[in-house]
């Protein structure tokens, strides 16, 4: 005997795929967004800052640079992470693995999570290097004056 979904059930189970997926996917343009800005922090830190400071400033800008490829690289495994999920979503909705919705909230959750993270991380890395610019045009200004 073969067990049916009721249309309610059904219906209310697609609406979560279909939230998880849309979620899933504006995931994957942040974190392809993400990935241009670091590497324009990482450019502008590589190409204008070094020439710039004085050594007293050199330390701070390798270890912001450090933390940048740091990032960069547990960015990468998220967004591996957000493709494999997309993925679990986009072949439950098709029917062709049985993942349960539990399973896929709770991954959901998870990169939530990580993603968060990566973000707060971020944040305060941009953070650094907007307080090292300012510092260094503050200096700019008085060695001009």
């Amino acid at each position: 005997m073969e067990t049916t979904l009721q249309p309610a059930v059904s219906t209310q189970r697609d609406d979560v795929l279909a939230s998880l997926y849309t979620l899933n996917k504006k995931w994957i343009s942040d974190i392809n967004f993400l990935e241009d800005e670091m590497k324009f922090m990482a450019d502008l830190l590589d190409k204008f800052f070094t020439k710039l400071v004085k050594d007293e400033h050199v330390n701070r800008i390798q270890l912001i640079q450090m933390q940048l490829v740091s990032l960069g690289y547990v960015r990468k495994n998220i967004k591996k992470d957000i493709q494999k999920h997309q993925s679990n979503i986009e072949e439950t909705i098709n029917n062709s693995l049985a993942k349960s919705d539990a399973f896929l909230e709770l991954e959901d959750e998870r990169m939530s999570e990580e993603l968060a993270d990566l973000y707060k991380s971020f944040k305060r890395l941009k953070k650094e290097i907007f307080d090292i610019t300012r510092t260094l045009l503050r200096q700019d200004k008085e060695t001009s004056k």
